[in-house]
């Protein structure tokens, strides 16, 4: 009889085992998200020195620009 119980618990073991689910999910979505872009523009101090010399003279067009710039604006 004790050549039974061992085995037997065993085999119950391994009957009640193979009975069970197992069941695993994997998050798999993923989160998005959207920053605001910051943006500096620097103005180079030479450009705006000779535009405000060309836009501050006192004479006529002629002296400033050349007859090709002219012909542009037209």
């Amino acid at each position: 009889m004790r050549k039974f119980i061992v085995p037997g618990i065993l085999g119950i073991m391994l009957l009640l085992s193979a009975c069970t689910r197992h069941h695993v999910t994997a998050d798999t979505t993923h989160r998005v998200e959207i920053a605001p872009i910051h943006v500096t523009v620097d103005i180079n101090l030479k450009v705006q020195r000779a535009l405000d010399d060309a836009l501050s003279f006192q004479g006529d067009m002629n002296d400033i620009f050349t007859e090709e710039e002219l012909e542009l604006f037209r």
